[in-house]
């Protein structure tokens, strides 16, 4: 009989004060993240609106949602959000969803080529807020820095991608388009917090923070997905969608020069459980791809399992 390995109990040093996360963290991360939108040309002044926003794939103006709008929304589910932060949900991510995918892709391309000519390319640490953890320099392939896989092409724009389905099959995924979802809630940013803690963990690494085991590497698409439907403990968690993750990516990158989701570092690499492909059959993914020396999204079979994979929850704001 082989042992479990044991699980271990993350304590943070302090006790977690909701109070003053929402009072200090909330607006200082709302405001960096902000900042990287308008820097790195996502947000734009709307003529119509003549406020900060996003043109959706539809067409129309998509104001960004003001802080107070996100606080309010906090504090009205403050139970199930202090709950969720307990368990390391505290990491603001501002996701400009409406945007077409291409140009969210295109600004990925163009930030990680920025990044490696001015020598702030690495790999992410194994405790992004460690300075005394060695940063490492990653190598890049300059002609190809993101290897695109062509299922994404007009992907949005042309329905070929859902989102949020309640399963990965052809037939039966319950999943809706871009199109539908800003149609029916109106708005083009998605608002949600994501783990503090940057590297998705491997296998029986058995790390639990507030009663919640954090999602290891090593399970299908299918498995995880069927984890955040049925277990208590991921509870009020949805998948990440692709631009999520992207969001995700540029801001880790302008904010510690790191990239995520390095298989071959620190991390692995992450599926997103938040949107499928019916034309092909496949859920998104992405990562790094240290050995080619790019960034990568891909799409892969729902049934595949692998130590170099994992996945990325979230818990939904607005």
């Amino acid at each position: 009989m082989f042992e479990k390995p044991p699980k271990i109990e993350i304590q943070n040093p302090k006790p977690f004060n909701f109070e003053k996360w929402l009072g200090l963290e909330l607006p200082k991360q709302y405001e960096e993240n902000v900042k990287i939108l308008n820097k790195l040309g996502i947000l734009e002044v709307l003529p119509e609106a003549k406020d900060s926003g996003i043109v959706g794939i539809d067409g129309k103006e998509y104001p960004l949602p003001e802080m107070e709008e996100i606080k309010k929304e906090i504090l009205k589910n403050k139970e199930m959000f202090e709950t969720k932060m307990k368990q390391g949900f505290t990491d603001l991510n501002i996701v400009p969803f409406g945007v077409p995918l291409q140009k969210l892709i295109q600004i990925m391309e163009k930030c990680i080529l920025k990044h490696h000519k001015e020598g702030t390319l690495f790999t992410a640490k194994k405790n992004i807020d460690d300075k005394n953890e060695p940063l490492q320099k990653l190598e890049l392939n300059e002609s190809e820095p993101l290897f695109k896989w062509d299922g994404y092409d007009n992907a949005d724009t042309e329905g070929k991608i859902v989102y949020y389905p309640k399963e990965f099959s052809k037939d039966n995924h319950q999943g809706q388009t871009k199109k539908e979802i800003l149609e029916k809630n109106k708005k083009g940013f998605f608002i949600t917090l994501n783990e503090e803690k940057l590297n998705i963990p491997k296998k029986n690494q058995n790390e639990i923070i507030g009663g919640r085991k954090r999602l290891e590497a090593n399970k299908s698409s299918n498995d995880y997905l069927k984890m955040l439907q049925n277990k208590e403990e991921y509870k009020n968690e949805q998948g990440q969608v692709p631009e999520e993750w992207i969001a995700k990516f540029l801001t880790t990158l302008e904010k510690h020069n790191q990239v995520i989701d390095n298989y071959e570092g620190n991390g692995k690499a992450s599926f997103q459980l938040g949107a499928y492909f019916p034309f092909s059959g496949n859920v998104p993914g992405a990562c790094w791809f240290r050995d080619s020396q790019r960034a990568g999204l891909y799409g892969d079979f729902p049934g595949r399992q692998s130590g170099a994979d994992g996945a990325r929850s979230s818990a939904r704001v607005l």
